[in-house]
């Protein structure tokens, strides 16, 4: 994920989530400053990006008073920049679900910062804390020193406790629209000096599920392998070859031989297969929600209503397993051949029974 940690966004306004942007610009200008914020939203929308940005806000040597930006020059924008600034403290709470960390952060934080201004505790994944860590966590929310900022970020909001949540500043971190991932792409084209057709980076934006990150993944293949055009992108992703779309109606027709051929064309262009099967999760989450009356602008009336509801909850773990198990398979396209036939069989079965 080289570019997209090269181009991550160092300003307010490079934050390309416009809603957020303005709301952070809003929020940093006014004489009352939230002692805790909480950035939730999907993976890859900017939320660490975000709190480092505001960790940055709150502790430049030189801040632009009027446009509220870090100068990015000074030594504490520097530190921040570089990951070694010892007053900005990063948890992990998805790796040991943070208890100790809390726990450590609780006997620490009376304590002045070292270099800044502010002590700013960036805690990702917050939601994954144990009931101890949160516990001592809402103790130091109730009480913070004046010195002390926290910045929690989450993927699923709906798991944090109440009071937590309460207690906190809450900025909505949204899939990104297509023009917002044009707008994040050509930031990285033109700092790569990447000639790269429009429809090409279009096609691109409408593979990425909403993700920043995953965009920029696409493009980073894409650099990679000099492909720069419609068809060279589209044989990346593997479109080329069947549709995310086809591929979900050949496989509710059981249209097997006709699956793996394409998988076959798909893994002699060298196509991701990682993205491909991120485009079908995609799909099936889409008539997952429609099915359930949250109606989906993007899906195709082909697809409304094609499967039962067993029959998606069975496709939809097929093709998470694939996706995981596609990290450590000798052939990357072995997985989702499986998937197929593994789908296929079960079919069978519930016609002879």
């Amino acid at each position: 994920m080289v570019l997209y940690r090269k181009y991550r966004p160092q300003k307010l306004k490079e934050l390309d989530l416009s809603d957020v942007r303005e709301k952070l610009v809003r929020t940093l200008l006014s004489s009352y400053k939230p002692h805790a914020y909480l950035f939730s939203g999907p993976k890859g929308t900017g939320k660490t990006s975000a709190a480092r940005i505001v960790a940055k806000i709150l502790n430049c040597e030189k801040i632009a008073k009027t446009t509220i930006e870090p100068c990015d020059k000074c030594d504490q924008c520097q530190a921040i920049i570089e990951g070694r600034h010892l007053d900005i403290i990063e948890i992990d709470a998805a790796s040991n679900r943070g208890i100790d960390e809390i726990r450590d952060l609780k006997e620490k934080i009376k304590l002045a910062p070292v270099l800044a201004k502010y002590k700013v505790y960036i805690i990702d994944e917050v939601h994954m804390l144990t009931n101890d860590a949160f516990n001592a966590l809402l103790k130091t929310l109730e009480e913070p020193p004046a010195h002390a900022v926290f910045i929690l970020a989450t993927t699923e909001a709906d798991k944090l406790p109440e009071t937590i949540v309460s207690r906190s500043t809450k900025f909505d971190f949204h899939r990104a629209s297509l023009e917002e991932l044009l707008h994040a792409l050509k930031r990285v084209v033109i700092g790569e000096k990447f000639k790269i057709e429009d429809e090409a980076l279009a096609i691109i934006a409408k593979n990425s599920d909403g993700s920043f990150r995953d965009a920029t993944k696409i493009l980073e293949n894409a650099i990679n392998q000099k492909a720069t055009t419609f068809q060279a992108i589209s044989a990346i992703l593997g479109t080329d070859s069947i549709s995310p779309e086809k591929f979900l109606l050949y496989l509710q027709q059981n249209k097997v031989t006709d699956l793996l051929s394409a998988i076959v064309n798909m893994e002699e262009k060298g196509a991701d297969f990682r993205l491909f099967i991120a485009s079908i999760l995609d799909l099936l989450h889409g008539i997952l929600l429609d099915m359930h009356q949250v109606k989906q602008a993007h899906l195709s009336k082909d697809l409304k209503d094609i499967f039962s509801l067993k029959e998606l909850n069975k496709l939809i773990k097929l093709f998470s397993d694939a996706y995981v198990q596609m990290r450590f398979a000798g052939r990357p396209d072995l997985p989702l051949e499986i998937a197929i036939i593994e789908w296929s069989e079960n079919l069978n079965k519930e016609v002879k029974s």
